[in-house]
């Protein structure tokens, strides 16, 4: 009988999540967002075009501290968030936010004077700290959606509205904190000036988050589970994200968000450069609020693509628009403002749908297989963390520099070499537009695993 019990127990389904914690849990996505964001769109201008880093230098050391520190953090996080779910609630982990947030937002962009030594381990040190405290607010929030309901059609409505206030946090981040940095003049007085702004942001929206998930209750976790949550070995967790359906997944991801952190890193030089607009960091302000007008007004087409043809055929619709997008863009410098914001809001249209649906699947996969909630949402977001900073640091550092682009013609207003725009344009519009081809090319092998 108390088996009976307890299999009763694991089996009944979760609590339907209303509006109000559907729209309470959307709020943690703007401090998510905008952790994710801000370094990948400004942390590499910030250093090759004010500290007068070059871009190599620069992009590395932004990526080593992401990909060793932040992807350990994630999984760290997502173990544990695992482990102690029956002592801890997973929303808990949001508060370590709440306070490590403006610390490290600040810090980041307050950078000593001093030798470019100096400077880069400053920031790589700045940076890894960063990335411990988006590891422990992220990971726990993005598992929690799969604790508030058992449907995959309602799980596809909360990532709508996560969505939706994704578009809020890339308001602060790409319309918002370029504004404020023109605004106080470019410099790295502006930069910092900033960086205040938005740590006070973040932590407000978490704290939302934090009070709002509060009116509903997860799932009971049964003893017989939580017994079960013991220590899991390095092999087990291979194991677990080795599965061909979710590995097929998550690479199809991984080449989109290289691909898209190459877009953004590289969008302020594009505009600058290849463009000419003095403007640039006003100019793409209008451009990401086209981008943010896409992503609002496409969550509801999303959601009845995934109910009338399925989540993958709609991943496969949008990672093609997206990429498509982009081969169009990287040769319309000479077209026009107007054409860039109607291609920023037609990509933004795309990337909403695979960036949606994607999370979607993933709390699928959290449904199914709940002990290994938290290690598929930490592995997912691991893999968006490097992906971004791969494409967003990394590799657009290497570009420019193959390229010839020149930080200290940067640093002082001069132009670039033709070759070095060519270099911008790889960057911005040619790598994306490849990267989602292959992932396209990838995600078809995972309707054949089903």
């Amino acid at each position: 009988m108390a088996e009976a019990a307890t299999l009763t127990a694991a089996e009944a389904p979760a609590p339907r999540a209303g509006l109000g914690v559907q729209i309470g849990y959307g709020f943690g996505q703007i401090a998510g967002q905008i952790f994710r964001e801000l370094p990948s769109l400004l942390l590499l201008f910030f250093m090759t075009n004010v500290l007068g880093i070059a871009p190599a230098l620069a992009g590395a050391a932004i990526f080593i501290p992401k990909l060793v520190w932040g992807a350990t953090a994630d999984i760290l996080v997502g173990i544990y968030s695992d482990r102690w779910r029956h002592k801890i609630p997973r929303r808990w982990w949001l508060l370590v936010g709440v306070v490590g947030a403006p610390i490290a937002m600040v810090l980041l962009f307050h950078v000593p004077a001093g030798s470019t030594t100096l400077k880069v381990a400053y920031v790589s040190a700045v940076f890894a700290l960063y990335m411990g405290v988006f590891a422990a607010f992220s990971v726990p929030y993005l598992a929690m959606a799969s604790e508030y309901t058992s449907s995959p059609e309602e799980r596809n409505v909360i990532m709508a509205w996560r969505l939706v206030f994704t578009a809020i946090g890339i308001t602060f981040s790409g319309m918002i904190a370029p504004y404020l940095v023109g605004a106080f003049g470019g410099d790295q007085a502006a930069f910092e000036k900033m960086s205040i702004v938005l740590a006070i942001v973040c932590p407000a929206a978490l704290l939302v988050t934090f009070i709002a998930t509060g009116r509903v209750k997860s799932t009971p976790q049964p003893t017989a589970l939580a017994e079960r949550l013991e220590r899991m070995s390095f092999r087990q967790a291979i194991a677990v994200l080795t599965q061909p359906r979710f590995a097929t997944l998550i690479s199809a991801n991984l080449l989109l968000l290289t691909g898209s952190g190459m877009a953004l890193a590289s969008m302020l030089y594009f505009l600058t450069y290849n463009m000419g607009r003095t403007d640039a960091l006003q100019l793409i302000g209008g451009i990401v609020g086209a981008a943010c007008l896409g992503i609002v007004i496409a969550q509801p087409l999303w959601v009845q693509v995934a109910k009338r043809v399925d989540k993958v055929t709609g991943f496969l619709i949008a990672a093609a628009l997206y990429g498509s997008c982009y081969a169009v863009w990287a040769f319309a410098a000479g077209w026009g403002i107007a054409t860039a914001f109607i291609i920023s809001f037609i990509a933004a249209v795309g990337q909403s749908g695979w960036s949606m649906l994607g999370f979607s699947m993933v709390s699928d996969f959290a449904a199914e297989d709940e002990r290994n909630a938290g290690l598929y949402s930490a592995t997912w977001i691991a893999v968006d963390k490097i992906a971004f900073a791969l494409g967003g640091t990394l590799l657009v550092g290497i570009v420019l520099s193959l390229f010839g682009f020149d930080s200290m013609k940067a640093v002082q207003g001069l132009p670039q070499t033709d070759q070095a725009m060519t270099g911008v344009m790889v960057a911005f519009g040619i790598s994306p537009a490849v990267l989602s081809t292959i992932a396209c090319l990838i995600l078809l092998k995972f309707r054949s695993r089903d």
